[in-house]
């Protein structure tokens, strides 16, 4: 795992959207687009987990069956309301290319007692009127 990459899911689990923020910029995605509604998203998915009471995320290590098939990700689980989402940290080895949400991430293990999941962004989630099915 990239240095980047321990770090920025050292933000996450800890929900601590200023630390992610101050190292997202190193990453390619961002230097290339300046992808600011990534931020915006994480931001409100972060403050979704407050919300309902979570001081920090459990991550639990997965891999993309779908988009980015093999990629590897995490599953991120409250650690008090038990809502979860995924995150891909997309790499080429030397650098972080991109933070993107899984739609199909598996874990080994089966993992029991999860709630809702937060959706990263509104076009994926079900029932949404953004939401963009694929």
């Amino acid at each position: 795992m990239l240095e980047l990459e321990k770090v920025l899911l050292e933000a996450t689990k800890r929900l601590d959207i200023e630390m992610f923020k101050e190292f997202y910029i190193y990453t390619e995605d961002y230097k290339q687009s300046k992808r600011l509604f990534l931020l915006k998203d994480i931001a409100v998915a972060f403050n979704k987990f407050k919300e309902q009471g979570d001081t920090s995320l459990e991550p639990i290590l997965g891999i993309c069956n779908r988009c980015n098939k093999g990629c590897h990700g995490h599953l991120l689980v409250g650690n008090k309301s038990k809502n979860y989402m995924s995150l891909l940290f997309e790499n080429d080895m030397y650098k972080i290319i991109g933070v993107a949400e899984c739609a199909d991430l598996k874990t080994l293990n089966k993992i029991e007692g999860l709630n809702k999941r937060i959706y990263l962004h509104e076009y994926n989630e079900p029932g949404s009127p953004n939401n963009v099915p694929f």
